[in-house]
Protein backbone atom coordinates (compact mmCIF):
# COMPACT_ATOMS: atom_id res chain seq x y z
CA UNK A 1 0.00 0.00 0.00
CA UNK A 2 1.67 3.70 -0.61
CA UNK A 3 2.17 5.67 1.75
CA UNK A 4 -0.04 8.76 2.68
CA UNK A 5 3.15 10.74 3.39
CA UNK A 6 4.26 9.93 0.32
CA UNK A 7 0.85 11.15 -1.61
CA UNK A 8 -0.55 13.53 -0.05
CA UNK A 9 -0.18 16.81 -0.58
CA UNK A 10 1.08 18.98 2.22
CA UNK A 11 -1.57 21.65 1.71
CA UNK A 12 -4.51 19.88 0.39
CA UNK A 13 -6.74 22.95 0.31
CA UNK A 14 -4.32 25.59 -1.58
CA UNK A 15 -5.04 22.86 -4.87
CA UNK A 16 -7.57 23.54 -7.19
CA UNK A 17 -9.97 20.70 -8.31
CA UNK A 18 -8.46 19.67 -11.89
CA UNK A 19 -11.82 19.50 -13.61
CA UNK A 20 -12.16 23.15 -13.09
CA UNK A 21 -10.04 24.14 -15.94
CA UNK A 22 -11.21 22.03 -18.83
CA UNK A 23 -11.55 23.90 -21.98
CA UNK A 24 -11.19 27.16 -20.18
CA UNK A 25 -8.16 29.89 -21.64
CA UNK A 26 -5.46 31.21 -20.06
CA UNK A 27 -6.73 34.72 -20.89
CA UNK A 28 -10.00 33.59 -19.31
CA UNK A 29 -12.12 36.23 -16.61
CA UNK A 30 -11.34 33.78 -13.76
CA UNK A 31 -7.79 32.97 -15.24
CA UNK A 32 -7.07 36.86 -15.21
CA UNK A 33 -8.85 37.57 -12.07
CA UNK A 34 -6.26 35.51 -10.19
CA UNK A 35 -3.38 36.97 -11.91
CA UNK A 36 -4.98 40.37 -10.62
CA UNK A 37 -5.17 38.53 -7.11
CA UNK A 38 -1.17 37.30 -7.22
CA UNK A 39 -0.52 41.76 -8.43
CA UNK A 40 -2.09 42.93 -6.16
CA UNK A 41 -1.04 40.64 -3.32
CA UNK A 42 2.47 41.21 -4.55
CA UNK A 43 2.28 44.83 -4.78
CA UNK A 44 0.48 45.60 -1.11
CA UNK A 45 2.14 43.02 1.27
CA UNK A 46 5.35 41.30 -0.54
CA UNK A 47 8.54 44.00 0.50
CA UNK A 48 11.43 42.45 -1.37
CA UNK A 49 9.37 42.59 -4.38
CA UNK A 50 8.88 46.54 -4.07
CA UNK A 51 12.84 47.21 -3.69
CA UNK A 52 14.01 48.52 -7.05
CA UNK A 53 16.80 46.59 -8.87
CA UNK A 54 17.48 49.71 -11.31
CA UNK A 55 19.93 52.15 -10.30
CA UNK A 56 17.66 54.84 -10.67
CA UNK A 57 14.03 55.63 -10.71
CA UNK A 58 13.50 56.74 -14.06
CA UNK A 59 10.62 56.12 -16.37
CA UNK A 60 11.29 54.52 -19.90
CA UNK A 61 11.98 56.79 -23.28
CA UNK A 62 8.78 56.43 -24.40
CA UNK A 63 5.49 54.18 -23.77
CA UNK A 64 2.50 52.94 -24.95
CA UNK A 65 -0.69 54.88 -23.24
CA UNK A 66 -3.49 51.70 -23.32
CA UNK A 67 -6.33 53.46 -21.34
CA UNK A 68 -7.68 55.89 -23.60
CA UNK A 69 -9.81 54.66 -26.33
CA UNK A 70 -10.69 50.97 -26.26
CA UNK A 71 -9.22 50.10 -29.74
CA UNK A 72 -6.59 52.57 -30.20
CA UNK A 73 -3.12 53.08 -28.27
CA UNK A 74 -0.77 55.31 -28.59
CA UNK A 75 2.88 55.75 -28.28
CA UNK A 76 3.91 58.83 -26.06
CA UNK A 77 7.19 60.80 -24.65
CA UNK A 78 7.68 59.85 -20.79
CA UNK A 79 9.22 62.97 -19.78
CA UNK A 80 6.21 64.85 -21.72
CA UNK A 81 3.02 62.88 -20.36
CA UNK A 82 3.55 60.67 -17.48
CA UNK A 83 3.79 60.89 -14.04
CA UNK A 84 7.05 59.96 -12.34
CA UNK A 85 5.13 57.59 -9.96
CA UNK A 86 3.32 56.12 -12.33
CA UNK A 87 2.68 52.53 -12.87
CA UNK A 88 3.47 50.76 -16.58
CA UNK A 89 3.67 46.87 -17.75
CA UNK A 90 6.63 45.34 -19.80
CA UNK A 91 6.09 42.60 -22.63
CA UNK A 92 8.63 39.56 -23.26
CA UNK A 93 8.02 37.78 -26.44
CA UNK A 94 10.24 36.38 -28.88
CA UNK A 95 10.24 38.11 -32.09
CA UNK A 96 9.96 35.40 -34.72
CA UNK A 97 10.65 35.81 -38.11
CA UNK A 98 7.45 37.12 -39.41
CA UNK A 99 7.05 41.23 -40.09
CA UNK A 100 5.52 43.08 -36.65
CA UNK A 101 4.94 46.53 -36.73
CA UNK A 102 7.83 48.50 -35.52
CA UNK A 103 8.44 51.99 -34.66
CA UNK A 104 11.28 53.57 -37.44
CA UNK A 105 12.58 57.49 -37.73
CA UNK A 106 9.81 57.65 -40.28
CA UNK A 107 6.64 56.26 -38.27
CA UNK A 108 7.32 57.57 -34.97
CA UNK A 109 4.82 60.33 -35.65
CA UNK A 110 1.92 58.56 -37.05
CA UNK A 111 2.39 56.54 -33.85
CA UNK A 112 2.22 59.20 -31.50
CA UNK A 113 -0.80 59.96 -33.54
CA UNK A 114 -2.57 56.54 -32.76
CA UNK A 115 -2.00 52.97 -33.52
CA UNK A 116 -4.96 50.73 -33.97
CA UNK A 117 -4.98 47.68 -32.04
CA UNK A 118 -5.88 45.33 -35.17
CA UNK A 119 -2.81 46.41 -36.80
CA UNK A 120 -1.08 44.52 -34.16
CA UNK A 121 -0.04 41.36 -33.67
CA UNK A 122 -1.64 38.63 -31.37
CA UNK A 123 0.58 38.80 -28.40
CA UNK A 124 0.99 42.82 -28.25
CA UNK A 125 -3.20 43.28 -28.70
CA UNK A 126 -3.67 40.39 -25.25
CA UNK A 127 -0.54 41.85 -23.53
CA UNK A 128 -2.51 45.61 -23.98
CA UNK A 129 -5.87 43.69 -23.04
CA UNK A 130 -4.34 41.56 -19.84
CA UNK A 131 -2.49 45.31 -18.59
CA UNK A 132 -6.23 46.97 -19.17
CA UNK A 133 -7.89 44.05 -17.08
CA UNK A 134 -5.02 45.05 -14.06
CA UNK A 135 -5.21 49.12 -14.33
CA UNK A 136 -1.84 49.50 -15.40
CA UNK A 137 -1.92 52.33 -17.87
CA UNK A 138 0.93 51.82 -19.95
CA UNK A 139 2.88 49.40 -21.54
CA UNK A 140 6.97 49.09 -22.69
CA UNK A 141 7.25 47.39 -25.79
CA UNK A 142 10.96 46.74 -27.36
CA UNK A 143 9.96 46.79 -31.10
CA UNK A 144 7.54 50.00 -30.32
CA UNK A 145 9.60 52.10 -27.82
CA UNK A 146 12.87 51.83 -29.23
CA UNK A 147 13.62 53.32 -32.74
CA UNK A 148 14.14 50.04 -34.73
CA UNK A 149 16.34 51.68 -37.71
CA UNK A 150 18.48 54.08 -35.40
CA UNK A 151 22.08 52.84 -34.29
CA UNK A 152 22.08 56.07 -31.79
CA UNK A 153 18.55 55.40 -30.16
CA UNK A 154 19.36 51.59 -30.03
CA UNK A 155 22.47 51.90 -28.49
CA UNK A 156 21.46 54.41 -25.96
CA UNK A 157 17.96 52.25 -25.07
CA UNK A 158 19.48 49.02 -25.04
CA UNK A 159 21.60 50.33 -21.99
CA UNK A 160 18.66 50.94 -20.12
CA UNK A 161 17.09 47.77 -19.83
CA UNK A 162 18.07 47.66 -15.65
CA UNK A 163 15.90 50.62 -15.57
CA UNK A 164 12.76 49.79 -17.74
CA UNK A 165 12.73 46.12 -16.36
CA UNK A 166 13.27 47.26 -12.64
CA UNK A 167 11.16 49.92 -12.51
CA UNK A 168 7.88 48.48 -14.29
CA UNK A 169 4.93 46.98 -12.26
CA UNK A 170 5.05 43.85 -13.90
CA UNK A 171 6.37 41.92 -16.70
CA UNK A 172 3.68 40.39 -19.26
CA UNK A 173 5.47 36.91 -20.53
CA UNK A 174 4.56 35.34 -23.52
CA UNK A 175 6.28 32.29 -22.48
CA UNK A 176 4.99 29.68 -24.71
CA UNK A 177 4.95 31.82 -28.26
CA UNK A 178 7.49 31.52 -30.65
CA UNK A 179 6.64 34.73 -32.33
CA UNK A 180 4.51 37.80 -31.75
CA UNK A 181 1.60 36.16 -33.76
CA UNK A 182 1.14 33.10 -31.65
CA UNK A 183 -0.54 35.42 -28.97
CA UNK A 184 -0.41 34.97 -24.97
CA UNK A 185 -3.64 32.52 -25.25
CA UNK A 186 -3.92 29.01 -24.79
CA UNK A 187 -6.97 26.13 -23.71
CA UNK A 188 -6.03 24.06 -20.75
CA UNK A 189 -6.21 20.87 -20.55
CA UNK A 190 -7.14 19.08 -17.15
CA UNK A 191 -5.21 15.81 -18.23
CA UNK A 192 -1.76 18.13 -17.97
CA UNK A 193 -2.97 19.44 -14.35
CA UNK A 194 0.17 19.12 -11.85
CA UNK A 195 -1.84 18.24 -8.91
CA UNK A 196 -4.57 14.96 -9.49
CA UNK A 197 -7.03 14.15 -6.94
CA UNK A 198 -6.99 10.27 -6.18
CA UNK A 199 -9.79 8.75 -3.50
CA UNK A 200 -8.73 5.15 -2.24
CA UNK A 201 -11.16 2.10 -2.44
CA UNK A 202 -8.69 -0.29 -0.62
CA UNK A 203 -9.85 -2.70 1.13
CA UNK A 204 -7.57 -3.82 3.89
CA UNK A 205 -6.68 0.04 5.05
CA UNK A 206 -8.18 3.29 5.77
CA UNK A 207 -9.86 5.33 2.89
CA UNK A 208 -8.47 9.17 2.16
CA UNK A 209 -8.23 11.48 -0.59
CA UNK A 210 -5.11 11.80 -2.02
CA UNK A 211 -3.55 14.75 -4.02
CA UNK A 212 -0.58 13.25 -6.26
CA UNK A 213 1.49 16.12 -7.29
CA UNK A 214 3.63 16.37 -10.44
CA UNK A 215 6.94 17.99 -8.67
CA UNK A 216 8.84 18.42 -12.09
CA UNK A 217 6.09 20.17 -13.54
CA UNK A 218 7.15 23.71 -13.44
CA UNK A 219 10.89 23.09 -14.74
CA UNK A 220 9.18 20.89 -17.37
CA UNK A 221 7.60 23.87 -18.26
CA UNK A 222 9.65 26.64 -18.38
CA UNK A 223 12.75 24.28 -19.13
CA UNK A 224 10.77 23.66 -22.69
CA UNK A 225 9.37 27.53 -22.98
CA UNK A 226 10.72 28.92 -26.36
CA UNK A 227 10.68 32.26 -24.84
CA UNK A 228 13.46 31.39 -21.81
CA UNK A 229 15.15 30.21 -24.89
CA UNK A 230 15.90 34.00 -25.62
CA UNK A 231 18.82 35.29 -24.46
CA UNK A 232 17.49 38.80 -23.82
CA UNK A 233 14.80 37.09 -21.44
CA UNK A 234 17.12 36.11 -18.69
CA UNK A 235 18.16 39.97 -17.81
CA UNK A 236 14.21 41.08 -18.03
CA UNK A 237 13.33 38.21 -15.74
CA UNK A 238 15.71 38.69 -13.10
CA UNK A 239 15.41 42.88 -13.00
CA UNK A 240 11.58 42.56 -13.10
CA UNK A 241 9.86 42.52 -9.37
CA UNK A 242 7.14 39.94 -11.09
CA UNK A 243 6.52 38.13 -13.90
CA UNK A 244 3.32 36.92 -15.07
CA UNK A 245 4.07 33.57 -17.64
CA UNK A 246 1.33 32.45 -20.56
CA UNK A 247 2.66 29.25 -20.44
CA UNK A 248 1.18 26.10 -22.79
CA UNK A 249 -1.51 24.91 -19.84
CA UNK A 250 -1.96 27.42 -17.56
CA UNK A 251 -0.86 30.46 -15.87
CA UNK A 252 2.52 30.84 -14.02
CA UNK A 253 3.14 33.63 -11.74
CA UNK A 254 7.09 34.46 -10.20
CA UNK A 255 7.94 37.69 -8.17
CA UNK A 256 11.34 37.42 -5.30
CA UNK A 257 8.78 35.77 -2.76
CA UNK A 258 6.53 33.41 -4.20
CA UNK A 259 6.09 30.90 -7.22
CA UNK A 260 2.62 29.97 -7.75
CA UNK A 261 0.30 29.16 -10.44
CA UNK A 262 -3.43 28.30 -10.92
CA UNK A 263 -3.13 25.05 -9.84
CA UNK A 264 -1.43 26.00 -6.87
CA UNK A 265 -2.82 29.88 -6.75
CA UNK A 266 -1.05 30.31 -3.12
CA UNK A 267 1.99 28.94 -3.67
CA UNK A 268 3.91 25.84 -4.94
CA UNK A 269 4.15 22.82 -2.55
CA UNK A 270 7.07 22.55 -0.27
CA UNK A 271 7.89 19.17 -2.01
CA UNK A 272 8.19 21.77 -5.46
CA UNK A 273 9.65 24.28 -4.10
CA UNK A 274 12.53 21.97 -2.33
CA UNK A 275 13.94 20.91 -5.80
CA UNK A 276 16.57 23.31 -6.89
CA UNK A 277 16.37 24.64 -10.62
CA UNK A 278 17.54 27.16 -12.55
CA UNK A 279 13.97 27.70 -14.36
CA UNK A 280 12.89 29.27 -10.67
CA UNK A 281 13.30 33.18 -10.56
CA UNK A 282 14.30 32.27 -6.80
CA UNK A 283 16.97 30.26 -7.70
CA UNK A 284 18.22 33.20 -10.08
CA UNK A 285 16.99 36.51 -8.68
CA UNK A 286 18.75 38.65 -6.49
CA UNK A 287 16.70 38.68 -3.70
CA UNK A 288 19.41 37.21 -1.14
CA UNK A 289 22.32 39.96 -1.91
CA UNK A 290 19.03 42.50 -1.12
CA UNK A 291 18.53 41.63 1.93
CA UNK A 292 21.53 40.96 3.26
CA UNK A 293 22.95 43.82 5.38
CA UNK A 294 25.33 46.37 3.41
CA UNK A 295 27.12 47.61 6.78
CA UNK A 296 28.57 45.85 9.74
CA UNK A 297 31.66 43.54 10.29
CA UNK A 298 32.02 41.65 7.25
CA UNK A 299 28.94 42.05 5.63
CA UNK A 300 30.28 43.70 2.61
CA UNK A 301 32.32 41.34 1.78
CA UNK A 302 29.82 37.90 2.40
CA UNK A 303 27.47 40.63 -0.08
CA UNK A 304 30.09 40.82 -2.67
CA UNK A 305 30.71 37.13 -2.44
CA UNK A 306 26.96 36.36 -3.28
CA UNK A 307 26.90 38.93 -6.18
CA UNK A 308 29.91 37.21 -8.00
CA UNK A 309 28.36 33.69 -7.16
CA UNK A 310 24.97 35.07 -8.47
CA UNK A 311 26.79 36.58 -11.44
CA UNK A 312 28.22 33.15 -12.36
CA UNK A 313 25.16 31.55 -12.12
CA UNK A 314 23.39 33.94 -14.34
CA UNK A 315 26.49 33.47 -17.28
CA UNK A 316 25.96 29.72 -17.07
CA UNK A 317 22.57 30.11 -17.68
CA UNK A 318 22.97 32.77 -20.10
CA UNK A 319 25.43 31.46 -22.31
CA UNK A 320 22.85 28.14 -23.02
CA UNK A 321 20.40 30.68 -24.84
CA UNK A 322 19.80 32.01 -28.16
CA UNK A 323 20.41 35.40 -29.47
CA UNK A 324 18.83 36.38 -32.75
CA UNK A 325 21.94 38.81 -33.39
CA UNK A 326 24.89 37.31 -32.25
CA UNK A 327 26.81 40.59 -32.32
CA UNK A 328 24.16 41.07 -28.65
CA UNK A 329 26.11 38.77 -26.53
CA UNK A 330 27.69 41.30 -24.48
CA UNK A 331 25.10 43.79 -24.43
CA UNK A 332 21.86 41.67 -24.13
CA UNK A 333 23.43 41.22 -20.26
CA UNK A 334 24.78 44.23 -19.90
CA UNK A 335 21.85 45.04 -17.03
CA UNK A 336 23.24 42.26 -15.15
CA UNK A 337 27.08 43.32 -15.10
CA UNK A 338 25.27 46.65 -13.89
CA UNK A 339 23.63 45.24 -11.05
CA UNK A 340 26.47 42.92 -10.13
CA UNK A 341 28.56 46.30 -10.85
CA UNK A 342 26.45 48.24 -7.77
CA UNK A 343 27.11 45.70 -5.53
CA UNK A 344 30.95 44.41 -5.86
CA UNK A 345 32.11 47.79 -6.80
CA UNK A 346 34.43 45.75 -9.91
CA UNK A 347 35.86 47.09 -13.19
CA UNK A 348 33.93 45.18 -15.39
CA UNK A 349 35.41 43.89 -18.86
CA UNK A 350 34.00 42.07 -21.17
CA UNK A 351 31.85 39.74 -19.28
CA UNK A 352 35.05 38.82 -16.80
CA UNK A 353 35.70 40.99 -13.77
CA UNK A 354 38.91 42.70 -12.95
CA UNK A 355 39.98 41.00 -8.73
CA UNK A 356 38.69 37.50 -10.83
CA UNK A 357 40.11 38.10 -13.91
CA UNK A 358 42.42 35.40 -14.00
CA UNK A 359 40.92 32.64 -12.68
CA UNK A 360 37.72 33.60 -15.04
CA UNK A 361 40.26 33.42 -18.22
CA UNK A 362 40.03 29.38 -17.74
CA UNK A 363 36.58 28.99 -19.27
CA UNK A 364 35.92 26.24 -22.02
CA UNK A 365 33.45 25.84 -24.89
CA UNK A 366 32.09 22.91 -26.60
CA UNK A 367 31.19 22.47 -30.27
CA UNK A 368 32.74 26.24 -30.44
CA UNK A 369 32.88 28.96 -33.31
CA UNK A 370 33.58 32.38 -33.65
CA UNK A 371 31.63 35.16 -35.70
CA UNK A 372 33.25 36.56 -38.61
CA UNK A 373 32.50 39.71 -37.12
CA UNK A 374 34.37 41.06 -34.19
CA UNK A 375 31.89 40.70 -30.55
CA UNK A 376 34.48 40.31 -27.64
CA UNK A 377 38.65 39.44 -26.98
CA UNK A 378 39.57 35.93 -27.79
CA UNK A 379 39.90 35.97 -24.09
CA UNK A 380 36.21 36.53 -23.38
CA UNK A 381 33.48 33.75 -22.96
CA UNK A 382 31.76 35.92 -25.20
CA UNK A 383 34.06 36.03 -27.89
CA UNK A 384 32.57 32.38 -29.27
CA UNK A 385 29.21 30.70 -29.88
CA UNK A 386 28.50 27.66 -27.95
CA UNK A 387 28.20 25.77 -24.62
CA UNK A 388 29.79 27.59 -22.42
CA UNK A 389 31.39 26.50 -19.14
CA UNK A 390 32.89 27.55 -16.57
CA UNK A 391 35.34 25.54 -13.67
CA UNK A 392 33.42 24.88 -10.45
CA UNK A 393 36.11 22.81 -8.89
CA UNK A 394 36.98 24.42 -5.18
CA UNK A 395 40.55 25.11 -5.44
CA UNK A 396 43.35 25.23 -2.76
CA UNK A 397 46.81 26.43 -2.64
CA UNK A 398 46.78 28.02 -5.70
CA UNK A 399 49.88 29.07 -7.53
CA UNK A 400 49.38 31.82 -10.48
CA UNK A 401 51.82 31.87 -13.04
CA UNK A 402 50.82 34.74 -14.73
CA UNK A 403 50.69 38.74 -13.72
CA UNK A 404 48.08 40.82 -15.12
CA UNK A 405 49.56 44.32 -15.74
CA UNK A 406 46.67 45.80 -17.59
CA UNK A 407 43.11 44.90 -19.07
CA UNK A 408 41.72 47.21 -21.88
CA UNK A 409 38.79 47.59 -23.73
CA UNK A 410 37.19 49.82 -25.80
CA UNK A 411 33.10 50.20 -25.77
CA UNK A 412 30.77 50.63 -28.97
CA UNK A 413 29.30 53.60 -27.29
CA UNK A 414 30.35 56.05 -24.76
CA UNK A 415 26.89 56.02 -23.03
CA UNK A 416 27.20 52.07 -22.41
CA UNK A 417 30.81 50.25 -20.70
CA UNK A 418 29.10 47.25 -20.01
CA UNK A 419 27.51 46.65 -23.92
CA UNK A 420 29.35 46.24 -27.35
CA UNK A 421 33.30 46.66 -27.06
CA UNK A 422 35.40 47.35 -30.56
CA UNK A 423 38.00 45.97 -29.43
CA UNK A 424 40.16 45.02 -26.13
CA UNK A 425 43.28 43.11 -24.96
CA UNK A 426 45.38 42.43 -21.74
CA UNK A 427 48.91 42.73 -21.36
CA UNK A 428 51.01 40.30 -18.64
CA UNK A 429 53.71 38.72 -17.69
CA UNK A 430 54.22 34.98 -17.29
CA UNK A 431 56.03 31.69 -18.95
CA UNK A 432 54.97 31.17 -22.52
CA UNK A 433 56.47 27.55 -24.10
CA UNK A 434 56.56 26.82 -28.10
CA UNK A 435 54.57 23.21 -28.26
CA UNK A 436 52.51 20.81 -30.18
CA UNK A 437 49.52 18.80 -29.37
CA UNK A 438 49.19 16.11 -31.04
CA UNK A 439 46.47 13.32 -31.18
CA UNK A 440 46.77 10.16 -29.55
CA UNK A 441 45.17 6.81 -30.03
CA UNK A 442 45.40 5.93 -25.94
CA UNK A 443 45.54 9.18 -24.47
CA UNK A 444 43.06 11.25 -26.17
CA UNK A 445 45.69 14.43 -26.53
CA UNK A 446 48.75 15.31 -25.32
CA UNK A 447 51.97 17.63 -25.90
CA UNK A 448 54.18 16.21 -28.11
CA UNK A 449 57.27 14.32 -26.62
CA UNK A 450 55.20 13.63 -23.42
CA UNK A 451 53.56 10.69 -22.03
CA UNK A 452 51.02 12.75 -19.89
CA UNK A 453 47.52 13.15 -21.39
CA UNK A 454 45.86 16.28 -21.44
CA UNK A 455 42.05 17.73 -21.33
CA UNK A 456 42.19 20.62 -23.65
CA UNK A 457 39.27 22.31 -25.39
CA UNK A 458 39.81 24.18 -28.83
CA UNK A 459 37.55 27.55 -29.02
CA UNK A 460 36.82 26.51 -32.45
CA UNK A 461 36.00 22.95 -32.79
CA UNK A 462 37.43 22.57 -36.26
CA UNK A 463 40.97 22.61 -34.76
CA UNK A 464 39.97 19.42 -32.65
CA UNK A 465 40.12 17.81 -36.53
CA UNK A 466 43.82 18.39 -36.96
CA UNK A 467 46.67 15.79 -35.86
CA UNK A 468 49.24 17.73 -34.83
CA UNK A 469 48.50 21.60 -33.74
CA UNK A 470 51.25 23.88 -32.94
CA UNK A 471 50.99 26.11 -29.68
CA UNK A 472 52.26 28.65 -27.44
CA UNK A 473 51.33 27.35 -23.96
CA UNK A 474 50.99 29.59 -21.15
CA UNK A 475 50.37 28.17 -17.42
CA UNK A 476 47.87 30.25 -15.59
CA UNK A 477 47.81 28.64 -12.31
CA UNK A 478 48.56 25.24 -10.17
CA UNK A 479 46.19 24.38 -7.64
CA UNK A 480 44.92 21.34 -5.27
CA UNK A 481 41.29 20.81 -6.04
CA UNK A 482 39.44 20.56 -2.34
CA UNK A 483 38.78 16.87 -1.16
CA UNK A 484 41.69 15.71 -3.25
CA UNK A 485 45.07 14.43 -1.21
CA UNK A 486 48.27 15.93 -2.29
CA UNK A 487 50.37 15.80 -4.75
CA UNK A 488 47.38 15.84 -6.58
CA UNK A 489 47.83 19.11 -8.33
CA UNK A 490 46.06 20.08 -11.33
CA UNK A 491 47.44 22.59 -14.02
CA UNK A 492 45.51 25.23 -15.92
CA UNK A 493 47.02 27.14 -19.58
CA UNK A 494 45.78 29.08 -22.41
CA UNK A 495 46.73 27.85 -25.52
CA UNK A 496 47.43 30.92 -27.77
CA UNK A 497 48.84 31.21 -31.39
CA UNK A 498 50.10 34.59 -33.08
CA UNK A 499 48.13 37.57 -33.81
CA UNK A 500 47.44 37.79 -37.29
CA UNK A 501 49.57 40.82 -38.34
CA UNK A 502 51.14 41.63 -35.71
CA UNK A 503 55.03 41.31 -34.47
CA UNK A 504 56.18 38.42 -31.70
CA UNK A 505 54.81 39.08 -28.53
CA UNK A 506 51.16 39.55 -29.79
CA UNK A 507 48.35 36.58 -29.54
CA UNK A 508 44.87 35.29 -29.21
CA UNK A 509 43.63 32.98 -27.24
CA UNK A 510 42.00 29.27 -29.07
CA UNK A 511 41.62 27.12 -26.20
CA UNK A 512 42.49 26.06 -22.58
CA UNK A 513 44.17 22.72 -21.46
CA UNK A 514 44.17 20.98 -17.77
CA UNK A 515 45.97 18.07 -16.75
CA UNK A 516 46.38 16.28 -13.59
CA UNK A 517 50.11 16.42 -12.57
CA UNK A 518 51.60 13.73 -10.04
CA UNK A 519 54.53 14.74 -8.44
CA UNK A 520 54.57 17.51 -10.48
CA UNK A 521 58.14 18.38 -8.78
CA UNK A 522 59.79 15.59 -10.76
CA UNK A 523 58.49 15.96 -14.18
CA UNK A 524 59.09 18.14 -17.18
CA UNK A 525 55.74 18.20 -17.88
CA UNK A 526 55.45 21.96 -19.83
CA UNK A 527 58.36 20.70 -22.34
CA UNK A 528 60.95 23.13 -20.66
CA UNK A 529 63.81 22.58 -18.36
CA UNK A 530 63.92 20.92 -14.73
CA UNK A 531 64.99 24.39 -13.21
CA UNK A 532 62.14 26.36 -14.88
CA UNK A 533 59.43 23.95 -13.89
CA UNK A 534 61.12 23.66 -10.37
CA UNK A 535 61.62 27.54 -10.15
CA UNK A 536 58.77 28.91 -11.93
CA UNK A 537 56.06 26.75 -12.70
CA UNK A 538 55.20 24.84 -9.71
CA UNK A 539 56.69 26.06 -6.08
CA UNK A 540 54.98 24.29 -3.88
CA UNK A 541 53.72 27.14 -1.57
CA UNK A 542 51.54 30.16 -2.03
CA UNK A 543 52.27 33.00 -4.17
CA UNK A 544 53.29 34.19 -7.60
CA UNK A 545 56.59 32.54 -9.83
CA UNK A 546 55.87 35.04 -12.54
CA UNK A 547 57.74 38.12 -10.86
CA UNK A 548 60.88 35.57 -10.50
CA UNK A 549 61.17 35.17 -14.38
CA UNK A 550 60.42 38.21 -14.99
CA UNK A 551 62.69 39.76 -12.63
CA UNK A 552 65.49 37.33 -13.84
CA UNK A 553 65.07 38.22 -17.23
CA UNK A 554 65.13 42.25 -16.57
CA UNK A 555 68.26 42.14 -14.37
CA UNK A 556 70.40 39.66 -15.46
CA UNK A 557 70.28 37.08 -12.41
CA UNK A 558 68.74 34.22 -12.91
CA UNK A 559 71.06 33.76 -16.08
CA UNK A 560 70.62 29.21 -15.63
CA UNK A 561 66.84 30.39 -16.81
CA UNK A 562 67.07 32.52 -19.66
CA UNK A 563 68.85 30.37 -22.05
CA UNK A 564 65.40 27.84 -21.26
CA UNK A 565 63.21 30.46 -22.44
CA UNK A 566 62.27 31.73 -25.80
CA UNK A 567 63.12 35.43 -26.04
CA UNK A 568 61.48 35.55 -29.35
CA UNK A 569 57.72 34.75 -27.45
CA UNK A 570 57.76 38.04 -25.90
CA UNK A 571 57.17 41.52 -26.59
CA UNK A 572 60.94 42.97 -28.04
CA UNK A 573 61.26 46.02 -26.34
CA UNK A 574 59.69 44.51 -22.57
CA UNK A 575 61.17 40.54 -21.68
CA UNK A 576 58.65 38.54 -19.72
CA UNK A 577 55.87 40.53 -21.00
CA UNK A 578 53.50 39.99 -23.82
CA UNK A 579 49.75 40.99 -24.86
CA UNK A 580 46.68 38.88 -25.88
CA UNK A 581 43.76 39.99 -28.01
Amino acid sequence: MPHKELLQYDYPVYCRHHASIAGISTMSGAALAQATAWYQHCLSGHEACNDSLASTQRMPSRLLRINEDQWYVRLIISKEEVAKDSHYSTLSHCWGNSDILKLTTSSLDKLKAGIPLKILPKTFIEAIYVARKMSIPYLWIDSLCIIQDSVADWQAESALMEDVYGNSSLNIMATASKDSHEGLSRVQNPILDPCLTVQSKWVDATNDLFYLTDTAFWNRTMGTAPLLRRGWVLQERVMSPRSLHFCENELLWECREMNACQSYPKGLPRICESTKSKFKLKEISYDEIIRTPSKGQGLDEVKKRLAYDRWNRWISFYVHTNLTNHSDKLVACSALAKCTRAVVDDVYVAGLWRTKFVEELLWSVQEGSRPREYRAPSWSWASVDGHIYFSSIIKRNIIYHIEIDSVEVTPASHIDDTGSILDGYFRARGLLIRHTIVKDKILGYKLLGNDVRIDWNADVHTLLKKVEIPVIVLPILTHEPAGEPSPNWHASALLLENRKGSPNGFYTRIGVMEKKAMFLKDRKDWGVGKSVVAKLVFLRKRGSSVIKLYNSLRNGKGVDLWPECDKSLYLADSPGSFVVY
